[in-house]
């Protein structure tokens, strides 16, 4: 007879690693959401936006179908109040990112942003500080960690 003994510390990780996989997989899912509705805003998807929120998508392995079925019926954006400071930071860096991605900054975009910004807990002037540091490195070579300390003074909860 075999004895199928766990210990609860073995458990206690496999129930861990488990939330951690469907939070950051309902994080993501939000994500590209977001990015689906900020490309979405001046009326048509251009190919370097499909095309980075591809890249994102398959960077962290989702599904390419639901990816196409997100762009065919983008949900409604819910609630930024659960997410970590760091994943707000991450929507925040990337929904600028997308709107630098084009060369063409529709003014409906910016405010799309900036009401981002907002929903994430920022002052909506944080745009400006991320667009002026993306658009002075356009080889992303600054550090994610430096801007971001650089960005929290317009977020007030921090």
């Amino acid at each position: 007879m075999i004895n199928w003994y766990i210990s609860t510390e073995v458990i206690s990780q496999l129930c861990t690693f488990t939330i951690q996989f469907f939070y950051m997989d309902i994080v993501l899912k939000a994500q590209l959401n977001l990015l689906i509705h900020l490309a979405m805003v001046d009326g048509e998807v251009s190919d370097q936006e499909r095309q980075m929120i591809t890249q994102i998508a398959e960077k962290n392995n989702f599904d390419s179908f639901d990816l196409e079925t997100m762009f065919r019926y983008p949900k409604p954006m819910e609630s930024f109040g659960a997410l970590s400071n760091d994943a707000k930071f991450d929507y925040l860096y990337q929904v600028v990112r997308l709107m630098n991605i084009d060369d063409d900054m529709d003014k409906r975009e910016l405010l799309f942003c900036q009401d981002m910004a907002m929903r994430l807990g920022y002052r909506k002037e944080v745009i400006d500080e991320l667009w002026e540091a993306l658009v002075n490195d356009s080889e992303l070579q600054m550090d994610r960690e430096a801007l971001k300390t650089k960005v929290q003074r317009y977020n007030p909860f921090i």
